[in-house]
Formats: C-alpha cells, structure tokens, sequence
C-alpha cells in the first residue's frame, strides 16, 4: 500500500464508517469501548483458547477503541501494543485509557499506524491477535508473512474476520464488498494463506452459524434502546443499525457473507 493509498483509507475510514460520531454509535450496540463482533462476550470466549500468561506481549492489530486491550490487560496480566489506522479510534482508546484505566496505563500502549507498513520487533510478540480487521487488507499474504516475522518461535496467531461463502455471489454481495473496499476469501483461503506464511497446526473454522446467533442477539438487546439512542442521535441512525444488522443476517443466510475463526502457531 503506498503513502497515497494508505491516506487515502485513513480517510475513508475516519470520515465514513469509522468516523467519531459512527464509531460511539457502533459501541451502543457491541459495548462500550468495543467495535467487533460480539464485543466483550466473543472475547472472553475467544481467549480461553490463547493461554495468556502475565508479562507476555500482545499485539492488538485493528484495536479499535481498546475493548481487548484493556480487558487482556486488565484480567491476563499481559502488556498489550494496539494498532489501528483509523485516528478517530485511536484518539478515544487513548482518552479512556488516560480517564478510565489509568491502573493498566503501564501494560497498554496504542499506536496509529498502518499494519502493512510500520516496522515492529522481529520475534517481539507472545501473541498476535486481531478481530475483524483485515477484511480491509487486500494484500493478506504479504501481511500473514509480516506476522510470523512479529511472532516468537512457538507464538500465537488469533483471526476473526468477515470471509465470503464458497459460492457464486450475488450481485448485491458484489456491490456491497466493492463499496466498502474489502478483500474478503472463503475461510479455507484464509487458512491456506496462513499455512502459506509458515505457521503451523492452523485452525481454519466457519463461524457463520455462530455470527447469526450472535448478530440476532445484538438486535434483540439493542432495539428496545431505541428511544434512548434516537434522543442521543437519531431515528435515521437507529434504523441504519437495524438494517446493516439485518442486511449481515441476509447475507450469511444466503450463503454470500461468512464469518471465519483463525488459530495458528509459528
């Protein structure tokens, strides 16, 4: 990604679907200062499968507003380094990690920076771990490869992220990754990417069926906020929620949109 790509997807990112107000908005649904499927409740159970040990270091790569950092670093005992290229979540994680968890303020660092690009300690991290972020990478080789070099010998590798069904797609679901700029692949592409890149005993699991449950939950517990969201922001920002959740739901009951999990070691 040149200098000029990477700015101009910062500035997509901060001024559309990432941008402050739409960024709080997105925590209404997922959870205060969480912006991933899920939110707190996917992340405990996901970290059940890490092993996290006090003292080790935690790269957070799409850390977004520091939901995993600071509960990693809050209940594992862990030093967690969060990267995002979007500034507006990188200024709130920031803030709150100066206002609401200045006990962690030691174990928690975030950075702006793009993952393609910044230069970090080779062999440097215990864990790399990253949710629902690199669907905006196109170039996920090079990247996979980028993080084995991250990772010590005998390190951690955790994905979620939104993946295609293994089909023939509909027009709709075409636009719709086109419109947002993604490069998604089927989960077991993904897997392969990450057996490509070196690492080994990788997990390429479909969580689709997974992703359902948990997207109509957050409707079912957010809708009922409607009175309270619309006088904060509006009817408009309301029901544009409820529709891109029911349009996800559309899209993995059709089989286009799949939600993959990814668990490998260097």
């Amino acid at each position: 990604m040149s200098r000029k790509t990477e700015a101009a997807s910062q500035k997509f990112l901060d001024t559309n679907q990432y941008s402050n107000d739409s960024i709080l908005r997105y925590e209404r649904i997922f959870g205060h200062t969480w912006v991933s499927t899920g939110g707190e409740t996917t992340t405990k159970d996901f970290l059940i499968k890490l092993g996290l040990e006090p003292g080790q270091r935690v790269l957070d790569v799409g850390c977004g507003t520091g939901g995993s950092a600071f509960f990693m670093a809050r209940q594992y005992g862990v030093y967690v380094h969060g990267l995002d290229l979007s500034t507006n979540m990188i200024s709130i994680a920031q803030d709150r990690l100066s206002r609401e968890y200045k006990n962690i303020q030691e174990k928690v660092k975030f950075e702006l920076a793009d993952a393609t690009k910044v230069e970090l300690e080779k062999d440097g991290y215990d864990v790399i771990y990253s949710r629902d972020t690199i669907l905006h990478i196109p170039d996920k080789e090079n990247l996979l490869k980028t993080f084995y070099t991250w990772l010590k010998p005998g390190g951690t590798l955790f994905i979620t992220d939104y993946c295609r069904g293994d089909q023939k797609h509909s027009q709709e679901f075409l636009e719709y990754v086109h419109r947002r700029g993604y490069d998604l692949r089927t989960v077991q592409e993904y897997g392969k990417v990450i057996e490509q890149a070196g690492f080994r005993e990788v997990q390429a699991v479909d969580l689709t069926q997974t992703f359902i449950s948990i997207l109509t939950n957050e409707l079912k517990y957010f809708q009922p906020q409607r009175k309270a969201f619309i006088k904060d922001y509006s009817e408009k920002a309301f029901q544009d929620i409820v529709d891109g959740w029911k349009a996800k739901l559309v899209r993995c009951g059709a089989g286009d949109q799949a939600w993959g999990m990814f668990l490998a070691k260097k």
